[in-house]
């Protein structure tokens, strides 16, 4: 397999890998949403930097998908 063919397909996986942090960060939020009003505790709080780590890695992700998609279309 040539390595443009390979760097398609580390694009896509890239792009599963990166909707998965997204919906687990939003399972998250939502988790810490109803642990705040419905149960009134402070353990949401441990949850924000789990949801801020995995949104951070999502947008580097992001970032690394873009300049792979610049190298497919210059070459």
């Amino acid at each position: 397999m040539d390595t443009s063919q390979e760097l398609k397909k580390k694009v896509m996986d890239y792009k599963r890998f990166v909707m998965t942090l997204l919906i687990m960060s939003t399972y998250l939020y939502i988790g810490t949403l109803i642990s705040l009003y419905e149960y009134g505790t402070k353990t949401y709080l441990f949850l924000y930097p789990v949801i801020g780590l995995t949104l951070f890695t999502a947008f580097l992700m992001t970032l690394k998908i873009r300049k792979w998609k610049r190298q497919l279309i210059e070459d």
